[in-house]
């Protein structure tokens, strides 16, 4: 095992996850897809739960004091912001953002993003947790299969 290449896969998973294996496959073909697999699975998680705590914290923990002083602007709505809240309220709309949001973004916004939308539900973590390890296993694997084609 290449502890080298199994570091880079890991820190390529915390910025770009979506092109992670892709990266591992062509920059180092000696690496096994079970080790891309693993490697990009742990530092996705481990990217994922970084920020997870730390923009949760920043969301929903921070103190009353600085709230109760402010007042409350009345909101704006226009197109987008219905959409955001169409979107927000809808089964639908939880599952888009918690699949699609870590994927197409990279893992630190995606999480950001999913956090803001949908923090204040328990179910959120262990969904987007379980998802980056399935993703993981997918890109891994298809990855490999669609190199093998061109070999």
């Amino acid at each position: 095992m290449n502890w080298l290449a199994f570091l880079y896969v890991f820190l390529w998973s915390h910025v770009k996850f979506l092109v992670a294996a892709t990266i591992a496959i062509a920059t180092y073909p000696k690496l096994t897809v079970d080790e891309i697999f693993v490697a990009s699975a742990l530092g996705a998680i481990s990217c994922f739960n970084i920020f997870y705590f730390i923009s949760y914290k920043f969301y929903f923990k921070r103190g009353d004091k600085k709230n109760s002083k402010k007042k409350k602007k009345s909101k704006n709505f226009k197109k987008r912001n219905r959409i955001l809240i169409k979107m927000k309220q809808s089964k639908i709309g939880f599952i888009l953002v918690c699949t699609l949001a870590p994927l197409f973004l990279s893992i630190p916004i995606g999480t950001v993003v999913v956090v803001k939308f949908f923090g204040h539900k328990k179910i959120t973590y262990l969904y987007v947790s379980v998802l980056l390890v399935i993703m993981s296993f997918l890109l891994a694997y298809l990855n490999d299969s669609i190199f093998q084609l061109f070999e």
